[in-house]
């Protein structure tokens, strides 16, 4: 995968700051890329500084669907956030997604979703 310059200078900064963890799957045979997620470490301070893990960007590519990749992801990424002492862990999801992510004990939360988008 290749990053642009300014883009791989936002991703080390990610790096440095020890609160993004991104998981990439690439097949081999293919030489690309099939799957990614990001778990996001948030150190809230309304609960003492504690840490909450967020879930974002799960995708596996349409060819790779089907192969227990998103569930590797999710496994790993949620068994993550646990070892880094996270109250919590977090996703969003669309509503056709709810059920897969059910499967690996996610539940709907009364927290409403809301946002306001500066670009397309």
């Amino acid at each position: 995968m290749f990053l642009q310059s300014s883009s791989s200078k936002k991703f080390d900064h990610m790096k440095r700051s020890g609160d993004y963890f991104v998981i990439v799957v690439e097949d081999l045979n293919l030489g690309k890329i099939v799957a990614t997620a990001t778990l996001i470490v948030e150190h809230k301070f309304i609960h003492g500084c504690a840490k909450r893990g967020r879930i974002e960007e799960v995708v596996v590519s349409d060819e790779c669907r089907g192969k227990q990749l998103g569930k590797l992801l999710l496994s790993v990424l949620t068994l993550l956030s646990k070892k880094l002492d996270c109250y919590k862990v977090t996703l969003e999801c669309k509503p056709k997604n709810v059920a897969f992510y059910e499967k690996f004990g996610y539940v709907a939360s009364d927290e409403t979703y809301m946002q306001s988008r500066f670009c397309d």
